[in-house]
């Protein structure tokens, strides 16, 4: 019997809620063998999760279970504790490898570890099909590094925090989000900056949501990573005319889909945005009732003041308008 369990928290204009919601959808299916799909309420936009689980209590023991089962030393499911590989000292980090010996460093690794899930994580955080200005090879635009921030760290950090008390943070994650002092939400929530005025200490402080980030961050294996030989190119990223940035945009819909019908509508091409005179961000939705989709969102990276990444991600406007002339729009936007 197929149950449905909605997931208050997650809201799927949201550029976090929205990644997190796959990446529930995806351990539950990948790391729990569980027969999941995954939609969104039309009102609400809130995730709503549809199989054998009748609670949210029933998905995060399943959720806990999944971090229980991460090596005690490691930071991703199924794969070799040694990966992403850590740094060591002040060198750099050594997933940041030259475009010209990607290659063989994987061949390296997935022969000398073997695992199927570690191909599956290789393939979507790191490709030689781009390279940044220092000839490194490309890394998933879901990541921004900044200082000594590493693609290891990018996964250790939301864990370490959600290890501290698992069921705890994965409910708030699901249910009703509490930030956290110190947890950073690696670049993928722009709430977690709050100046001095706006933090209750009278302090700067980085404040994110622990469980919704690491959640987030299990997503990617959904994300194809490939490059067009100069810039990455991902799912849901798009390079548009009249924006320096890449632009994030994804489509929230109606009916249960699983992750393979989720993975194929994600990509579908008549969802691709585009652009007009004015740089605005449109999106047709005349494909819309024929593919259930019942609204689009999107997000940017916009820079932080003293911080060298990439940026924030970051929600936007994105107007849905059919590319005839003289049809009529509509803004949405996340949250």
């Amino acid at each position: 019997m197929t149950h449905t369990v909605e997931l208050l928290a997650l809201d799927g204009r949201d550029p976090l809620g929205f990644l997190a919601s796959l990446g529930v959808t995806r351990l539950l299916h990948d790391e729990a063998n569980l027969d999941v799909e995954l939609s969104y309420d039309e009102t609400s936009a809130r995730a709503l999760l549809h199989g054998p689980l009748t609670t949210v209590d029933a998905v995060v023991d399943a959720l806990v279970e999944v971090v229980d089962a991460i090596a005690a030393d490691g930071v991703l499911p199924r794969v070799p504790a040694t990966f992403p590989l850590p740094r060591v000292g002040a060198t750099p980090d050594p997933m940041r490898m030259p475009r010209d010996q990607v290659s063989s460093r994987v061949h390296a690794m997935t022969n000398r570890h073997r695992a199927p899930a570690l191909n599956n994580w290789l393939a979507v955080l790191v490709t030689d099909l781009a390279s940044d200005i220092q000839g490194r090879a490309a890394l998933t635009p879901y990541t921004a590094p900044a200082g000594r921030q590493s693609l290891r760290s990018f996964f250790n950090k939301p864990l370490d925090e959600v290890r501290k008390a698992p069921a705890l943070l994965i409910r708030q994650a699901l249910t009703r989000w509490r930030r956290v002092n110190g947890c950073t939400g690696e670049y993928l929530d722009h709430r977690v900056l709050s100046s001095a005025a706006d933090h209750p200490s009278g302090h700067s402080t980085d404040a994110g949501v622990p469980g919704a980030t690491w959640l987030a961050t299990m997503s990617l294996p959904l994300l194809r990573l490939t490059g067009t030989g100069k810039l990455p190119q991902a799912t849901l990223w798009h390079h548009l005319a009249g924006h320096r940035q890449p632009v994030m945009s994804w489509p929230l819909w109606r009916q249960p889909l699983n992750l393979h019908a989720i993975a194929t509508l994600l990509e579908h091409p008549d969802l691709r945005p585009h652009t007009n005179s004015r740089n605005d961000i449109l999106i047709d939705p005349a494909a819309w009732p024929a593919l259930g989709v019942f609204t689009a969102a999107a997000a940017v990276r916009q820079p932080a003041e003293g911080r060298r990444s990439k940026g924030i991600l970051t929600p936007i406007a994105i107007v849905a308008a059919s590319r005839r002339p003289g049809s009529p729009a509509g803004r949405y936007s996340g949250r």
